[in-house]
């Protein structure tokens, strides 16, 4: 493949060797958190007690299934490469990788890897996988970076050679995301539960409204520095609940952590309160027919919402409101961010020229599984009637809130998430591609995709700006979405668990990954 310029800078990162450990779980191990462990002179039980706030989804392969898909995944898989403690890509199932030039890179795998069935992991393991990530049909988080595959060369069992029609400066992000696993070829479709990885933990049991119970991983290539024997996953969907079973000792690490209890936490020294700004409440719209297919009208949605007020009653102040794209690092602050104000008066404006001066009814779609956006729900419902737009709330669990969004079987819809990645970059299946609950139903714009699609590829820093100033102005004209506020993400733990980080921005829901390398003390 011939290149437009030379590349001047070549890297190569190595992990070391895996060696095997022996560890067994059992459910009846499983009773509780090891909080209370300690004094006896004793080592402390290395099985974590994690309360997370809602039940794991049925994986599907390569899919973006939202918080609890991604924490899943990177307990249970890996990809070549991953995200270290402190966001960096590092290598993964790829004991190394060199960047030959922009366009091309080379891995090279450990010795002797295997799924958790024992299915060797090969070269063409991993082109079929990221084949597959390439096509539209898998629905892939990465579809926008794997479609630019050219071709992958496996010259012997553990090397792969990705050649991409462009350069793409965000795809090694893409390649560490927990749904860009490697997996079997059973795996590569719709329709089979991607349940087999290749990660630090394999799933030994589960009970359908009541928890996953994940056992080490004896032959995973980094082992020896796995120091939990297993993880006793457990679903409370409730907050408070969630809160209560950190606090008693029932767990020992939890998700989602209510901001009203933040305070609560962070003054007992027995627990540890980590929190990072990044995931967003957003608006999406079926943009297919009806009022929210006219850019005005969703102008006027944008320009409607007191996003101070969601700040205040809803997140305690936990957030930062967003009158435009939230650009990870502060990148294009001024062409991103400066979108919208809120003005009623001036969405009532929009709202008659988009020929609706009296007004619509429409149904709000949310979830009512995450209060928060249940909240935010209902102040924007609040908001919008101030504008002349009825509005009646749907508010189903979160894996029918994402399957109605996935499929355009809703209207209007307030959801939350975050970028797959910390690079504006995140932005392309968020405002087009292949439909799913994050982005607008129906919504496709080809020049929107293409300026995306050059700041992604730019030779240097200037063209990198121009193309997403461009990409900015028709978010800015066409408003496929409306990002509202970015709220504090938290997670809490007991004091005696060491070794677990909360990512830096959206890789918050990467976490996870962190726990591979997390112990209990007494």
């Amino acid at each position: 493949m011939e290149h437009k310029r030379s590349f001047q800078r070549r890297q190569r990162l190595t992990v070391g060797a895996a060696v095997a450990i022996t560890a067994t779980l059992t459910l009846a191990g499983c009773a509780g958190g090891n909080t209370t462990s300690g004094g006896t002179g004793e080592a402390a039980d290395q099985t974590l007690a994690f309360g997370v706030s809602g039940e794991f989804p049925v994986l599907r392969t390569g899919v973006n299934q939202g918080n609890l898909g991604w924490t899943q995944n990177a307990l249970i898989h890996r990809g070549l490469v991953t995200y270290d403690a402190e966001g960096s890509v590092t290598p993964a199932l790829a004991e190394s990788y060199e960047q030959i030039d922009p366009a091309t890179y080379s891995f090279t795998l450990h010795e002797g890897l295997t799924f958790h069935d024992g299915t060797p992991i090969t070269s063409q393991t991993v082109a079929d996988t990221l084949n597959y990530y390439a096509t539209p049909e898998s629905a892939s988080s990465g579809y926008s970076a794997f479609r630019h595959i050219a071709s992958i060369e496996t010259p012997d069992e553990l090397t792969a050679i990705i050649h991409l029609d462009a350069n793409n400066s965000a795809f090694l992000q893409y390649l560490a995301d927990p749904s860009s696993a490697i997996v079997p070829a059973t795996a590569l479709n719709a329709d089979t539960p991607n349940t087999i990885g290749a990660g630090p933990f394999k799933i030994a049991a589960q009970e359908e409204g009541v928890g996953t119970t994940l056992e080490a991983f004896n032959d995973y290539y980094d082992a020896e520095d796995v120091q939990l024997d297993g993880i006793d996953v457990r679903y409370y969907a409730d907050g408070t609940a969630r809160t209560n079973a950190l606090l008693s000792g029932d767990v020992d690490l939890i998700d989602y952590v209510p901001w009203e209890q933040f305070a609560t936490i962070e003054a007992d020294s027995n627990f540890v309160l980590t929190s990072q700004a990044g995931p967003l409440i957003y608006v999406q719209f079926n943009t297919t027919d009806g009022p929210f297919a006219d850019p005005l009208v969703r102008k006027a949605v944008a320009t409607a919402i007191n996003r101070d007020n969601i700040n205040a009653t809803v997140l305690e102040g936990n957030g930062t409101p967003v009158y435009g794209l939230a650009i990870p690092g502060g990148e294009f602050d001024d062409a991103a961010t400066d979108m919208y104000t809120y003005d009623p008066d001036e969405a009532k404006e929009v709202l008659a020229e988009a020929g609706y001066p009296d007004g619509f009814s429409t149904e709000l779609s949310a979830t009512s599984q995450y209060a928060f956006l249940q909240d935010a729900a209902i102040s924007v419902q609040a908001d919008l009637k101030e504008i002349g737009i009825e509005v009646t709330l749907n508010t189903p669990d979160w894996p029918t809130y994402t399957q109605n969004a996935a499929a355009g079987n809703y209207e209007i819809g307030v959801s939350g998430g975050g970028g797959s990645l910390n690079d504006p970059a995140y932005l392309v299946p968020w405002l087009g591609g292949p439909a799913s609950f994050v982005n607008s139903f129906g919504y496709d714009n080809a020049e929107l995709n293409a300026a995306l699609q050059a700041g992604i590829s730019a030779a240097d820093e200037d063209e990198r700006a121009t193309a997403y100033g461009e990409a900015f102005s028709i978010v800015e004209d066409e408003t496929p979405i409306v990002q509202l506020i970015q709220r504090a993400q938290g997670f809490a733990h007991s004091s005696k668990l060491e070794g677990f980080t909360n990512l830096p921005g959206f890789l918050t829901f990467y976490s996870a990954y962190t726990l591979a390398g997390a112990h209990l003390t007494d």
